[in-house]
């Protein structure tokens, strides 16, 4: 655990205490810069797919995404949202720690972040968006065949939960969220550009003994043997999956 975010580690992220920490030389986490290099994480997703009987690299690439992005993306917000502490997680500065069996176990830092200067939510998470999971997504786009709206759609997914669930932390105050929101309901960047995580779910029933949280997107999870629809899943659910 990096101690001075130790803060955060309560509530609704107690059980991220370990998932970022400071690299050392002991680390057996291999550089992100390796990991998501084109060919590498190719080969990376193939070795998966062989060891898991499956032929879908589409829907296997897409599942692993989003056990990335939740191996750091709620410690990460936490960190800027409710100490304004900016952590250096561009993608050339990490390391990627790895089950024995290919899953993500969160990231390695080289040090705990600088404190956040006042700035508008798309400088806030400029290091995020643009040195992280742009070129991320980038990669995982070319080994998968996929379109890259489904990766952010992954990244959106996530980010949009753990912002809902800091709501509720013992540190958060009133407001706190606001540079996230902000985010999640901006179509396009400031430069003009669309802006990827724009509305990446929407809420069903809302007010109602019933009401739905909704993904815009299909993570196709439910290819996998095995895995079916997740709890945010937009298909209807009474049709036979194709």
């Amino acid at each position: 655990m990096i101690a001075s975010l130790a803060p955060l580690f309560s509530g609704p992220l107690a059980a991220y205490g370990e998932n970022l920490q400071i690299a050392t030389e002991q680390d057996q986490a291999l550089a992100a810069s390796r990991l998501f290099q084109a060919e590498h994480f190719a080969e990376f997703i193939r070795t998966l797919a062989a060891r898991h009987g499956t032929d879908d690299l589409l829907a296997l690439t897409s599942i692993w995404s989003k056990w990335y992005f939740t191996s750091f993306l709620a410690p990460t917000l936490a960190a800027s949202l409710l100490l304004q502490r900016d952590l250096p997680i561009a993608l050339g500065d990490i390391g990627v720690a790895l089950s024995a069996e290919g899953k993500p176990l969160g990231l390695r830092l080289q040090h705990d972040g600088n404190n956040l200067p006042p700035c508008s939510p798309f400088e806030r998470f400029s290091t995020l968006m643009e040195r992280h999971l742009e070129p991320v997504i980038e990669i995982m786009a070319g080994a998968s065949g996929a379109s890259p709206r489904l990766f952010w759609s992954n990244a959106g997914n996530t980010f949009e939960f753990v912002t809902t669930q800091l709501e509720l932390h013992p540190l958060a105050a009133p407001g706190c969220t606001a540079p996230a929101r902000a985010i999640l309901e901006s179509r396009l960047r400031p430069n003009g550009r669309r802006n990827p995580l724009f509305a990446p779910v929407h809420y069903k029933d809302v007010g109602t003994s019933e009401a739905q949280r909704l993904r815009r997107i299909c993570c196709i999870r439910y290819r996998l043997p095995g895995i079916g629809y997740c709890s945010s899943c937009p298909l209807d659910h009474d049709k036979t999956p194709e």
